[in-house]
């Protein structure tokens, strides 16, 4: 099986992305009004692609009726959906099209990201093929709004730092600058990407300095240390460089389209003041807020859209996660923390035996080294990153939040089905095929298919907190 996977995983790769495409793409133009927040997402592409410069102005009315200028995040997503309007029209078909080239460029870059965790290709193809079954990745990739290509510019930042781990290769690391600073230029929740980064390049940072060459730096005669303080300062100029000034760079010049209309740094500066004044004292509330938790949970969905229709039918767009995905997910996710700690506490006891009682920290010391190699550690930190923080956000949250951490739950969840091969294929299998079901039966809830109220109300809103 993993010699005809590797063999013809180029193939599936692309039946996956196939599948994805056209599930994405399916209805897309429906509705052909503006849902949820397109009512300032799609307005604002549409002011970009006319060069009009309201849409970085935060004092005009509404440029339509019901509408608002979505001066409030950054504008590179924007630009994509401009381009799109551009391409195809001032159209829902036109204002929705780069959400769905980002939503399968998710797909692709989940598989990319797999495979340079776990050099599997049978591992790849699972996450590929499990985010293409999500419904919350399916939603977010057919609306106009930025959380999709936040999403793939995060996973492409966490990539790029895969490689250089991987290589130590600098034009890596400055890669990984780069798409954290892309991912930073389409929300501010991009940050997220950029912390673990940061994360990991000082826990390396310790290791380094503190385990890996501790005997050298202690044996050295004072006449040496200038050369370590050296290569201290050169290791944090580099990631200063990379991971700092790069990403502020790119999300500044993200505004380019905005200076080259005649607005200079004062407009910039204002702007953002208006920008964090709104952010940190909107006290609005929304019949669809949540909390992490109930994302965690799969519970709490968004209502993006409704229309009710003769003969008790009803069309419906929830942006709702793949249940099975989710809550088998959850219970991954608790396994891998519990793994982490029996495997720390494992190689701490491994190397006591080893080195003497008296050697405690040389223990503690092998336990972390061998830690930091493990992908699992990198895949749930990275988890965490991606959606914990919004736990101290001062605004009201929703579930299309969560979206950063549905492919890496993708991986995990593959991870740890793909070892249960070797002793039954069975869960897999069978795993799989729930899942697949699932996808098929609510499809319709997603994707604004007509079914029967009765339909909708026995399988989409069987619980309470899925209304």
């Amino acid at each position: 099986m993993k010699a005809f996977l590797d063999h013809y995983r180029a193939v599936i790769l692309l039946a996956i992305l196939c599948f994805a495409f056209f599930t994405r793409m399916f209805n897309l133009n429906n509705p052909e009004v503006y849902m949820f927040d397109e009512v300032y997402h799609a307005v604002t592409a549409k002011l970009i692609a006319h060069n009009d410069p309201r849409a970085y102005e935060w004092w005009n009315p509404a440029p339509e009726p019901d509408t608002a200028v979505d001066w409030l995040h950054p504008p590179l997503a924007k630009y994509f959906q401009a381009t799109s309007i551009l391409a195809f029209g001032e159209n829902s078909f036109g204002w929705r099209f780069s959400s769905v080239i980002f939503g399968v460029l998710v797909i692709l870059i989940t598989y990319h990201l797999s495979y340079r965790l776990f050099k599997n290709s049978a591992i790849a193809l699972l996450s590929a093929a499990i985010a293409s079954l999500d419904g919350l990745l399916l939603t977010q990739s057919r609306i106009a709004m930025n959380d999709i290509h936040v999403t793939f510019f995060i996973l492409f930042t966490l990539y790029n730092y895969q490689v250089y781990l991987q290589t130590k290769k600098l034009p890596k690391l400055f890669l990984t600058g780069c798409a954290a600073g892309l991912a930073l230029a389409s929300k501010w929740s991009g940050l997220f990407g950029l912390s673990i980064i940061l994360f990991f390049e000082f826990w390396n940072c310790l290791k380094y300095f503190l385990i890996d060459h501790r005997d050298t730096y202690i044996t050295n005669t004072s006449k040496e240390y200038g050369q370590i303080i050296k290569d201290v300062l050169q290791w944090l100029g580099i990631r200063l460089l990379f991971l700092v000034i790069i990403p502020i760079t790119i999300y500044v010049a993200s505004y380019g389209h905005m200076f080259i209309q005649g607005k200079g740094w004062a407009h910039f500066r204002e702007l953002h003041n208006q920008i964090w004044w709104y952010q940190t004292h909107l006290e609005a509330t929304h019949p669809y807020q949540s909390r992490p938790i109930e994302w965690f949970l799969d519970i709490k969905p968004v209502w993006m859209y409704v229309s009710y229709l003769p003969n008790n039918y009803r069309a419906d767009i929830y942006a709702f996660g793949n249940p099975i995905i989710f809550w088998i997910g959850a219970i991954f996710v608790l396994f891998t923390l519990l793994y982490i700690l029996f495997y720390c506490y494992t190689a701490v006891k491994i190397n006591k035996q080893k080195y003497g009682f008296q050697s405690k920290l040389k223990s503690l010391e092998l336990a972390v080294t061998a830690l930091s190699t493990n992908p699992l550690l990198f895949l749930v930190v990275s988890y965490f990153l991606v959606w914990v923080p919004w736990q101290f956000s001062p605004r009201i949250m929703f579930f299309y939040h969560y979206a950063p951490a549905v492919p890496l739950l993708c991986i995990l969840i593959s991870y740890w089905l793909y070892l249960s091969t070797k002793y039954t294929k069975l869960l897999l299998i069978s795993v799989l095929f729930c899942m697949f079901i699932v996808f098929c039966v609510w499809y319709p809830h997603w994707v604004a298919i007509p079914v029967p109220s009765k339909y909708a109300e026995a399988i989409y809103f069987a619980l309470p907190q899925w209304q």
